[in-house]
């Protein structure tokens, strides 16, 4: 039996409490200063506002004043806060980490290190680490398709988790592997957190089409999504090729099997069909903070813009045309045909 900490009392988070009760651990759920409202609600027995379904009773709930309560005794810390909340989560958890224990990572997106460089969490994440934590520090990453509201009804899932080490990804592994839950070891870390993190954006492009035929735009979609489905992952392959990842990583879970999965459901699909229904970006972000769903693709074509032109990556129309949509305001429609009709520099 082994004491799992889980930071971050959202969606997947909460959800990962399923699996690894199942194996009979003893968890620990800390939520942030965001999560007081889901810990007081799960606190008092009630289903997860989010999830829907009651966590297991054995689940100990931590609110963001009980961090040190939360990590003591931990044999693996698990980062499942957002991207852009690791960081400051990152923070007040350094000065309770001890040397050597795994921190495994579901969040799914790119941050900006201290040079200003964007790049992926498990780079930045490292570079604030003080030396005596950066010397033992083993990183485990999930990526590819899971739904956190069927995980957590045990719904069939299969995951790739990354490691260089081998020790940590067997650990975890052990940890959370059921039935149900399906995982994948790799090696490939930058690999699949560049599918992790771009497959967030590239969704909003398939949400994009379905507002389209919302606002009368267009009568059907399923080729032109096919089209950007396509588009989407050779561009992928192409931002993984700058960090030399693995191309099997591209073409299983990593990057085919999650942007189908985020392109059928979810907030990032949601927030595309919002703004290709003629709402204005600001209108979807506010409408979707309002109700605490603003998608990790709204920051990740921002992020993955700027990755792509630091490193003068070139050849990617569909992650240029979802900036100028979402950022630029530029007409969904006509940027959507340059992208897969008239991609620039030579045919392909």
């Amino acid at each position: 039996m082994a004491n799992i900490t889980i930071l971050g009392a959202g969606f997947m988070g909460s959800a990962l409490t399923i699996p690894a009760t199942d194996n009979g651990h003893r968890v620990a759920l800390w939520g942030t200063w965001l999560d007081d409202h889901l810990v007081e609600a799960v606190k008092r027995g009630e289903p997860h506002p989010k999830l829907r379904m009651c966590l297991p009773p054995s689940v100990r709930v931590h609110p963001h004043t009980e961090l040190v309560e939360a990590l003591n005794g931990a044999d693996l810390i698990v980062n499942a806060v957002t991207s852009e909340g690791t960081l400051p989560v990152l923070a007040r958890l350094l000065p309770h980490l001890p040397p050597g224990i795994p921190m495994m990572s579901v969040s799914k997106g790119l941050l900006r290190r201290r040079t200003g460089r964007v790049d992926t969490i498990s780079v930045t994440v490292k570079e604030r680490l003080p030396p005596s934590l950066r010397r033992a520090f083993r990183f485990v990453l999930v990526g590819g398709p899971s739904k956190a509201l069927e995980l957590a009804r045990r719904v069939p899932t299969a995951v790739h988790y990354a490691s260089y080490d081998l020790g940590a990804r067997r650990l975890a592994r052990r940890l959370f592997e059921t039935p149900y839950y399906l995982i994948r070891e790799t090696a490939d870390v930058r690999g699949l957190e560049i599918c992790s993190a771009f497959k967030n954006a590239y969704a909003i492009a398939i949400g994009l089409c379905d507002g389209l035929v919302k606002a009368g735009r267009w009568e059907a979609i399923y080729n032109t999504k096919a089209a950007l489905f396509a588009e989407a992952i050779q561009e992928i392959g192409i931002l993984m090729r700058a960090v030399q990842g693995d191309p099997a990583t591209l073409t299983g879970l990593g990057a085919v099997g999650d942007l189908f999965v985020t392109g059928v459901a979810g907030r990032n699909r949601t927030f595309g069909e919002l703004r290709g229904a003629g709402m204005a970006t600001g209108e979807v972000v506010a409408q979707l903070s309002a109700r605490d769903e603003l998608t990790e693709g709204y920051a990740a074509i921002r992020m993955g813009h700027t990755f792509a032109r630091q490193r003068r990556i070139q050849k990617l129309p569909l992650l240029g045309a979802l900036y100028r949509i979402v950022y630029g305001d530029a007409d969904v429609e006509r940027e959507l045909r340059r992208a897969i009709l008239d991609p620039p520099g030579p045919k392909r």
